[in-house]
């Protein structure tokens, strides 16, 4: 049963409203949610990943942060984390959310980075795609699609998404730049307040729309991803900065050094070629030896299989930053590639009592077992991931591996079976399932498995045919 509900008088007690307008009467919250799910499935198959669970974790727990003082009535939120220097966030119905590794680069703070999410969320819980669809669906029987197709394209290139949103919106040019307008508007003064609720600077939001207009200039015919779909003015900042005056701020949060490390993994992983990467970072540490420095060139050496120099670099650090978890985990990371797991295993297990079922340890952990010839150990830790966050795609195609190691046929082909699923590959799944059950040591309960990923197999399925 779909749940419709009515914008009628509906508010939260801040005054914000529920809803964006009177379309999201028309199309439920279980409706999106479906075409959320079928949306998230092709960008995983479509996007190039990011391969860094040090990163995914840290934009997780960023995003949940503020997905908690939002006003989403549904907050399950699937996170896409995009893997392409792209300066772009974007927000899809059903609790979709991109980012792209561009972006983090592109902030100077975390709290700037929170803006463009906090911004994103509001699109969400203001409804705003819902609206869009819903205005189009009445222009067009073939808008509706070509919006979807336009958030799928925008994930692996945004200028050629915005190309199909403007063409499907081109019948009302006027009408729908007003409506984007007004959007951007709400998402701005909502998102502010969030982020002011989650203990960030609202003054963020204004200094990284002026530093994307500021890029747009640099780049002239070649603006920010971002800001082909969310389209912004001086004026926009300036309302954005008296906006920020008004709202009451508490105790602000200090600094984030997590955000520094991350956005130096990203800088040193996506600017430039990794030889490229040793020497700038070489050359840069022979005049300043700075913390974040030191830590990128650890990076750039890793990068470049320099592993017993990374190791010395991240040995180097001040022990403020040796202290951190991220720096933990990163010189886990280079002993693990190092081909020392032994080492690598020390710390991730002090780490793993520390921060029980945290991804990234997990993950790191479960990568060192396999590089050591363990995959029943790290079947364990991966079936804890799949278990607590099944979703977790690079998890499911690890326990596959790890399976496929241990001899463990039937549950490789389940793995697989999951993994394919999650990217949106319903008939590669059921090839899958054909092989599954042509094994000849299944059990019985291998057998309700099966028929339960049949079943899942449908509502994948049902989800990328989702219709309004």
């Amino acid at each position: 049963m779909c749940l419709v509900i009515s914008t009628a008088g509906k508010t939260f007690a801040n005054g914000l409203p529920v809803l964006g307008d009177y379309s999201s009467s028309i199309i439920s919250l279980n409706s999106e949610y479906n075409l959320g799910q079928g949306i998230i499935r092709q960008i995983r198959n479509t996007h190039q990943s990011i391969d860094d669970p040090l990163v995914e974790s840290y934009l997780q727990d960023l995003t949940w942060d503020l997905v908690a003082k939002s006003q989403l009535q549904d907050k399950r939120i699937s996170l896409a984390v995009i893997g392409n220097k792209s300066v772009n966030a974007f927000a899809a119905p059903g609790g979709v959310v991109g980012i792209h590794a561009g972006l983090v680069i592109a902030a100077d703070a975390e709290d700037e980075l929170a803006s463009v999410i906090s911004h994103e969320l509001a699109h969400l819980s203001q409804r705003h795609f819902a609206s869009q669809l819903e205005r189009n669906r009445i222009n067009s029987p073939f808008a509706i699609a070509s919006l979807i197709t336009g958030v799928l394209i925008a994930a692996a290139n945004p200028e050629a998404g915005t190309a199909v949103l403007s063409s499907s919106m081109a019948s009302s040019m006027s009408a729908s730049l007003a409506f984007s307008r007004k959007n951007e508007q709400e998402a701005d003064r909502i998102g502010m307040l969030n982020l002011s609720k989650a203990g960030y600077d609202p003054s963020a939001m204004p200094r990284m729309f002026g530093r994307l207009l500021e890029l747009q200039r640099l780049q002239g015919s070649l603006p920010p991803e971002f800001l082909l779909t969310h389209p912004s003015s001086s004026s926009r900042v300036a309302d954005s900065k008296n906006r920020a005056m008004q709202l009451n701020v508490g105790k602000k949060r200090a600094a984030s050094l997590d955000f520094a490390i991350i956005k130096a993994r990203l800088k040193v992983k996506y600017q430039l070629t990794p030889s490229q990467s040793l020497s700038h970072y070489r050359a840069i540490a022979k005049t300043d030896r700075s913390a974040i420095n030191l830590y990128s060139l650890a990076l750039a050496q890793a990068r470049s299989s320099r592993f017993s120099e990374s190791i010395k670099s991240l040995q180097k650090l001040p022990s403020q930053w040796r202290k951190q978890m991220l720096i933990k985990l990163s010189l886990a990371e280079v002993y693990q590639r190092g081909q020392k797991p032994d080492k690598a295993l020390k710390i991730l297990n002090k780490l793993n009592l520390i921060y029980p079922h945290h991804s990234a340890v997990q993950m790191l952990m479960a990568q060192t077992l396999l590089s050591a010839q363990r995959p029943q150990a790290a079947i364990e830790i991966l079936r804890q991931i799949t278990e607590y966050a099944p979703d977790n795609i690079d998890a499911w195609y690890l326990l596959a591996e790890a399976q496929g190691l241990a001899g463990n046929r039937n549950a490789l082909h389940i793995a697989r079976i999951e993994y394919f699923l999650l990217r949106g590959q319903v008939r590669t799944a059921r090839t899958q399932l054909g092989f599954a059950r042509r094994e000849r040591s299944l059990k019985e309960q291998d057998l309700y498995k099966l028929d339960d990923l049949e079943e899942q197999a449908t509502v994948v399925e049902d989800y990328l045919n989702t219709k309004f």
